[in-house]
This record gives C-alpha cells, structure tokens and sequence, in this order.
C-alpha cells in the first residue's frame, strides 16, 4: 500500500471512529435525556398526586366541617322544638284545669252591655274561649312555629354551606 491509501485509511478510521462517536453520544444523550425527562415526569406526577391529596383532604375537611355545622343547626332546631312543646304542654294542662284562659278581644258594640254591668270602665272587651277551641287554636300555633322553625333551619343551612363555598373558593 503507498501512503497515501494509508493516510486515507488512518484518515478514513478517525472519521468512522469520530461517526461512531458522535452516534454513540447521541444515543447516550437521549438515553440520558430520557431518563432526566422520566425523573421531571414522576416529581411532577408526584407533586400532582401530594396537590391532589392536599385537595381531597381539604374537601374532607370542609365536609366534615359542614356536617358537624348542619347537625348543630339541626340540633338546635329539635331543642326549640322541644322547648315550645313543654311550653304548648304546660299552656295545655292550665287551659284543662282552668287554671289559665285564652281570651281575644270583641267588638265594643256588643261588649258595651258587659262593660256596664261588669263595672271595667277603660278594660278592653274581652271574651274567653271554651277550652276545647283554645286547644285547637294551640294546634294551628304549634304547627306554624314548626314550620318556622323548619325554615330557619333550612336558610341557617343554606348560610352555612355559602359560606363553606366561599372559604373553598379562597383556598
């Protein structure tokens, strides 16, 4: 071989040499590439995953949070409830003995007779009713404060779980 195929071979081998270099580093650097991009990929997959625990915690937690407010208003609700049936009870048993009445006002026309001859001067005419339509004037009272107080439950309710919308949309 003369020198100059030898210079073309020695030449010829750095330059292939060099090509198998410059490939074998390509593949390395996206091999390595590769890898870095997996590593980024599981931190932000993992940060996704601990944002989306702290979510669901945090949803838990107004949950929670909003259930104990809802029975607390329900509670309160049922104590009222309560409370106005031993007062409506006690009303009750004092209509049955006498020992209370239920009167309403009438007209002075027709009380002004009973006014002469009962000697009341200023006193409002008044007229008692008989116990059996003071007990059924109690019922319609009884159910209409139930319902009130079914109402004031509902819009206490209502106000909470605004106001729990409002602190989650904050956070």
């Amino acid at each position: 071989m003369n020198r100059l195929q030898t210079i073309a071979i020695a030449l010829g081998s750095v330059v292939l040499a060099l090509c198998l270099g410059l490939i074998g580093g390509f593949l390395w650097g996206g091999h390595r590439q590769a890898q870095i991009d997996e590593g980024r990929a599981a931190k932000v997959s993992e940060e996704h995953a601990l944002a989306l625990a702290s979510a669901t915690e945090r949803y838990r937690e107004a949950e929670r949070n909003g259930q104990r407010a809802f029975a607390g208003i329900e509670a309160t609700r049922q104590q009222e409830k309560e409370n106005a049936t031993k007062q409506m009870d006690v009303l009750r048993n004092e209509l049955r003995t006498g020992a209370g009445r239920l009167s309403v006002a009438i007209d002075a026309a027709s009380a002004a007779a009973a006014a002469a001859t009962a000697g009341a001067g200023d006193r409002e005419a008044r007229a008692n009713l008989l116990p059996e339509a003071a007990e059924r004037i109690l019922d319609f009272a009884r159910e209409g404060d139930d319902i009130v107080r079914d109402l004031n439950a509902c819009v206490d309710k209502y106000h909470r779980a605004e106001q729990m919308m409002d602190e989650a949309r904050t956070e």
